[in-house]
């Protein structure tokens, strides 16, 4: 297997990297701000205006763009 395509991120999940959105968590809470990073599991680092946060992939029930 090419070294290069083992990390690469599904592009459905890379449309959100640098934009802001809400992300809705199973435990009901919802979180607004920029997605810095993202990967294949859904573990995002989100900046928000209280700093960075890291949510785990497991953690997410949705992701929606910012209208």
């Amino acid at each position: 297997m090419n070294q290069d395509r083992a990390y690469q991120v599904n592009q459905q999940f890379l449309r959100f990297k640098g934009k802001d959105v809400i992300i809705g968590l199973k435990n009901l809470e919802e979180l607004e701000g920029n997605i810095i990073t993202i990967d294949n599991f859904l573990n995002t680092v989100l900046e928000t205006d209280n700093g960075l946060n890291v949510i785990k992939g497991g953690k997410i029930a949705f992701i929606s763009e910012k209208q």
